[in-house]
């Protein structure tokens, strides 16, 4: 093949070496190679990936530095990349297929082709190959699997049906000897599952669905990584068919930001629930990896930390060294990169996770810890108009090798809105202090404005701009629920009528029968937000001067209850007569809780908010 390819060069007069040093030309994700493709008649290919990813950079370093497919890619491709986390309007497009995902389009834009995973030239060069004849042959046809364009009506079928086709999708796929959803392991991405879970074993009662969410949780502390501390992104069952090498390190060693927010989100739960030391342990040594390596000066935090570390031997490989069991002994080897981007949408879950965590552990730093988090972003990122950027320009991020350029787009994209937005109302309804609250109502009448669909329901990934002539604009499934829970929280704690309709809509407006069933087992937010509208909120109402000690110890008691749909709040004066000592009200759309005054009596008042266990599927 070699030989073929040198004869080949040399007759067509071209050196080996002349190809060899070219490099592919890639573009920016926009308008112009999108029309570039059309006006030349070329195929387009669009590579989508991050930082962190360990086949992204076999991809980049490997691949996409292999003559041939330099040459077959600049003569017949627009070739596009795009960063899945700086750009998450085109990371969510594309996430069926991550990561990276090898999206390739005829010139008209038309999707023909999708590839998960990396390739490597061998076999990456018939596929180019492949797409190259059938073009010229007219036999390209369109990918069924296509990314979902926003759906031309919403949903009409009762929430209920859609929420419990919901529940026995993720439900039909959980592994109910190890907990998770795949049969080779457990994925600590899969934190709004998790949630879920818990959410209806405290709702119903049910042994059951607890006993699945603690073996998932149970599978996050195995995802522990002994050394520095953190969770990798998947650990493996005990009896998994694999080499002994990976079988003894049990996990696939990447560690991203989200996954450690999962798995405090996890550890919190497991801890109230069962007040088992090993989930506080879990809480501890995530934070111990989050404070140590990935925190910035201003208190924010950076993406991902690779496997690889640039200092491996051939006699050793990422698996053996994660298997090293001191910092000493790994710090011979050198330190696996870290992407030093920072990203709100993923900081704000961070945040989210330790506020969950000082309600589950009390200790304050890690509300410190969040609320620091917090201001730094609003600080550098909040714009005028009160939207949140996604990304910015840093210092850190310069000496950083990158596969892509950060992409710094200053437009709103819903995940930034949607998931900050909610980091808000966690620390309004943690903390009491009322600027959060504010501030997430002036974020939400900003997403109204720029991302809202007035006419059909639902938020579009990103503001429509000039691509949405060429590429179809997108309602996600999974961030379109996400915005319903921040809409729904907020407007339970605003009574304003302006959010009212919002949630619902949002959610009929992507929740089609086609979509769930695309969406499968990545549906946990959906599931989450469904299941807030059907079962309602659990509102804690505290009445009385929130200077007034007894005001503070109501609280503080209802800060400290576990119950995964509580809405906790001080209540303004004129909701509830005013009464001569501080009292909690606890309510929901059905009945009020007798007037508490008594901290010691919330938590069993709480409990009475539980459904019927004959109502648990």
């Amino acid at each position: 093949m070699k030989q073929a390819l040198l004869l080949s060069l040399l007759i067509t007069g071209v050196s080996f070496n002349t190809i060899a040093a070219e490099k592919i030309h890639w573009q920016q994700w926009g308008k112009t190679p999108f029309t570039q493709a059309q006006a030349e008649d070329k195929l387009i290919l669009l590579d989508v990936g991050m930082e962190g990813c360990t086949a992204c950079r076999w991809m980049d370093e490997i691949t996409y530095t292999d003559a041939r497919v330099i040459q077959l890619i600049n003569e017949n491709f627009v070739a596009i990349a795009a960063d899945a986390e700086a750009q998450p309007d085109v990371g969510e497009r594309y996430s069926d297929w991550a990561w990276p995902a090898t999206i390739f389009m005829a010139p008209d834009t038309t999707q023909v082709l999708a590839l998960a995973g990396n390739r490597r030239p061998g076999n990456f060069v018939p596929i180019l190959e492949e797409l190259i004849k059938k073009k010229a042959n007219n036999q390209l046809q369109a990918d069924q699997l296509a990314p979902y364009a926003a759906p031309p009506e919403p949903e009409k079928t009762e929430l209920t049906r859609i929420r419990n086709r919901v529940r026995a999708q993720l439900d039909g796929l959980l592994n109910e000897q190890y907990g998770g959803w795949a049969r080779s392991g457990i994925s600590t991405a899969s934190g709004a599952r998790v949630e879920h879970l818990y959410l209806r074993a405290h709702m119903y009662s049910n042994a059951e669905l607890l006993s699945l969410a603690l073996k998932t949780t149970d599978g996050y502390l195995k995802a522990i990584d002994p050394v520095w501390g953190g969770v990798f992104v998947k650990t493996f069952h005990d009896n998994d068919n694999r080499p002994a090498r990976f079988r003894a390190l049990g996990a696939v060693p990447e560690k991203r930001i989200s996954n450690q927010a999962n798995a405090l989100v996890a550890f919190a739960n497991g801890y109230r629930t069962t007040r088992e030391p090993a989930y506080l342990k879990g809480i501890e040594e995530v934070d111990r990896f989050l404070q140590n390596w990935m925190m910035d000066d201003d208190g924010t935090f950076y993406t991902s930390q690779e496997d690889d570390p640039p200092g491996l031997t051939d006699n050793m490989n990422a698996i053996d060294y994660w298997l090293l069991d001191s910092d000493k002994k790994r710090r011979k080897y050198s330190i696996p990169p870290i992407d030093h981007a920072v990203y709100t949408d993923k900081n704000a879950q961070v945040i989210i996770a330790y506020a969950q965590a000082y309600e589950a552990t009390e200790k304050q730093r890690y509300l410190d810890t969040a609320i620091r988090t917090t201001r730094s972003l609003i600080k550098s990122r909040m714009q005028n108009e009160n939207w949140i950027l996604q990304t910015v320009a840093s210092k850190t991020t310069k000496n950083d090798k990158r596969m892509r350029p950060l992409i710094t787009n200053k437009k709103p994209f819903l995940s930034a809105q949607a998931w900050f937005g909610s980091a808000l109302l966690s620390l309004y309804s943690t903390s009491g202090d009322v600027e959060w609250l504010k501030r997430a109502i002036r974020l939400a009448d900003t997403m109204k404005m720029k991302l809202y669909d007035n006419e059909n329901g639902g938020f579009y990934t990103s503001a429509i701009d000039e691509t949405a002539t060429i590429i179809p604009p997108r309602k996600p499934l999974e961030l379109n629920a996400k915005a319903a829970r921040f809409f729904y929280d907020l407007w339970i704690y605003t009574k304003d009528e302006r959010f009212a309709l919002i949630p619902e809509q949002s959610l009929r407006a992507v929740a089609v029968k086609e979509i769930l069933t695309r969406e499968g087992k990545i549906t946990g937010q959906t599931a989450l937000a469904l299941e807030k509208l059907t079962a309602a909120y659990v509102e804690f109402s505290v009445v009385g001067e929130n200077t007034d000690p007894a005001t503070l110890a109501l609280f503080e008691a209802g800060k400290l209850t576990y119950h995964p749909r509580k809405l906790l709040h001080y209540e303004k004066a004129g909701r509830y007569p005013v009464r001569k000592k501080s009292a909690m009200y606890i309510c929901n759309p059905d009945r009020c809780s007798i007037p508490i005054t008594d901290p010691t009596l919330v938590a069993k008042q709480a409990d009475s908010f539980r459904l019927p266990a004959s109502f648990s599927p």
